[in-house]
C-alpha cells in the first residue's frame, strides 16, 4: 500500500480526544476495509499497534511512519507494534522506550500491561462497558467473576464498593497479574479470593463461598482442552442457579464472530430459568463495527423461579 494511502486512511483517526478511549483504530470492525488487518491501541505513554496479517516491508514502513508521527500529539513515548500472524504473537518495540511499569488506564483506575505474554496484554479495552456496568452496581454486593483472566472486573466491581469478589480462572499466572491490579488500586486488603481452577471442577468451593448477588460470564470462545463456547456455555448457564442468590443480576458475554446475539439469548433462554434479558451494552468507544460485534454482552436479571427454592 503506498505511504500517501495508508496515511490518509489512517491518521484522521489518530487524534487526541478527551475521554478515556484506549481503541483509536478498529480495523477488525471491517469499516476501512483496507486495514481491515489492523488495530491501533493508545496506553499512554505507548502506542501499540497490531497486525493480523502479513504486510509487505514497504507498507510497514509506511505504518511505522504514520504512527510515529502520532506518538507526540497522543502524548505517547514508545510505539509497539505485535505481529499476530502466520501463528506468531511478537512484540517488536518500534520506537522508544517502555516505561518501567506499563498500565492501561480507565476511569481513574490502573491494569497492569505484560508485553511478554505474546498476543494477550492482560487488558481488554472492548470490555470497557461492562466493567463501568459492574460498577455502577456493586456497592455491597457479593460478586463472582468466572473466567476472571487478570481480574480487571473484580478491580471495577471493588471500585464501585463491593462487599467480596470470588475470581476464578484456570491460569495461576493470570490471576498473580489479577492480585497485582489490586494491589495496584489499593484493594490488597479487600474481601477478594483467587481460584486457579478448573470451573467445571469447582462448583462445591464456589458455592461454599456463598450465594452471589452479580454474576459475570465472560469466557474464551476456543480454548482446547478446556472450553468451547458452543458445548460448555450451555452447561455454565445450568449449574449457575445453585450460585445466585434469590435475586440477582448477571452480565452474560460471548466474544465469537462467527455467533450472534440470537444464540447467546436463546442459550440463556434454554439454560437459565428466571434469567430475564434487560439490555444489550454498547460497544466501547473506539469500537466501530461495520456490522454485528464479536463482542456480544447482555444484563440479565434473575429471579429464582419457585421450583427451584430448597
Amino acid at each position: 500500500m503506498p505511504a500517501s494511502r495508508l496515511s490518509d486512511l489512517l491518521s484522521p483517526y489518530l487524534v487526541p480526544v478527551a475521554t478515556s478511549k484506549i481503541r483509536y483504530f478498529h480495523g477488525r470492525g471491517k469499516t476501512v476495509p483496507e486495514l481491515e488487518w489492523l488495530t491501533v491501541d493508545c496506553f499512554q505513554p505507548i502506542l501499540v499497534a497490531t497486525i493480523f496479517r502479513a504486510q509487505s516491508d514497504d507498507t510497514l514502513s509506511a505504518l511505522k511512519d504514520c504512527l510515529k508521527d502520532a506518538l507526540s500529539p497522543l502524548q505517547c513515548t514508545a510505539l509497539m507494534i505485535q505481529h499476530r500472524y502466520d501463528g506468531m504473537a511478537d512484540n517488536e518495540l518500534a520506537w522508544g522506550e517502555l516505561p518501567e511499569q506499563p498500565v492501561a488506564t480507565e476511569h481513574g483506575m490502573h491494569y497492569k500491561l505484560d508485553f511478554q505474554r505474546g498476543q494477550n496484554l492482560g487488558f481488554f479495552a472492548d470490555m470497557a462497558q461492562g466493567r463501568e456496568w459492574i460498577r455502577e452496581r456493586s456497592e455491597g454486593k457479593k460478586v463472582l467473576n468466572l473466567f476472571s483472566f487478570t481480574c480487571s472486573f473484580s478491580v471495577a466491581a471493588l471500585a464501585g464498593g463491593a462487599e467480596s469478589v470470588v475470581n476464578i480462572d484456570l491460569s495461576d499466572a493470570a490471576l498473580t497479574l489479577g492480585k497485582q491490579n489490586h494491589a495496584l488500586n489499593g484493594f490488597q486488603q479487600a474481601k477478594v479470593h483467587y481460584l486457579p481452577h478448573n470451573i467445571f471442577r469447582s462448583w462445591k468451593k464456589l458455592h461454599s463461598l456463598g450465594r452471589y448477588d452479580i454474576i459475570v460470564i465472560d469466557p474464551p470462545s476456543a480454548q482446547k482442552g478446556s472450553f468451547m463456547v458452543e458445548k460448555d456455555y450451555p452447561k455454565i448457564l445450568r449449574k449457575l442457579h445453585k450460585l445466585l442468590a434469590p435475586e440477582a443480576e448477571i452480565l452474560a458475554c460471548v466474544n465469537a464472530p462467527w455467533l450472534d446475539y440470537g444464540w447467546l439469548e436463546q442459550c440463556v433462554a434454554d439454560n437459565l430459568p428466571g434469567a430475564e434479558p434487560i439490555s444489550r451494552l454498547p460497544g466501547a468507544e473506539g469500537f466501530d463495527e461495520a456490522g454485528e460485534p464479536a463482542l456480544k454482552t447482555i444484563h440479565y436479571r434473575y429471579i429464582r423461579p419457585p421450583e427451584l427454592d430448597s
